[in-house]
């Protein structure tokens, strides 16, 4: 799998945690597109980032904000490369499916 567009996605996602002031979530993404690429295939299949509470998936930017709504669709790209190219996590399928649901009903 070409790692290249899934960095600039996760490039895309840790800008706009960080902008959002969210650097406990920007950080593990940031190791990740810094560390190796096996680093980076983990994270990318990682609970830290498609688990449930306390994953990037699911609480930053609490609420229906602009920043979550482009968080979600940037998650939704990242997700269906992945699952794309089988390297996903168990979750990401879950996560995506519903993200797209909501982005359908203006959520």
């Amino acid at each position: 799998m070409d790692n290249d567009e899934l960095e600039v996605i996760l490039a895309e996602i840790a800008s706009l945690l960080e902008a959002g002031h969210e650097e406990q979530f920007a950080s593990p993404v940031r190791n990740a597109l810094s560390g190796s690429a096996q680093t980076l295939e983990e994270f990318l299949r990682s609970n830290e980032l498609w688990g449930g509470a306390g994953s990037i998936a699911d609480p930053p930017f609490d609420g229906r904000s602009a920043q979550r709504n482009e968080l979600e669709r940037l998650l939704i790209r990242l997700g269906r490369i992945q699952l794309s190219h089988g390297n996903a996590n168990i979750r990401t399928k879950n996560w995506v499916e519903a993200f797209e649901k909501w982005h359908q009903l203006g959520m």
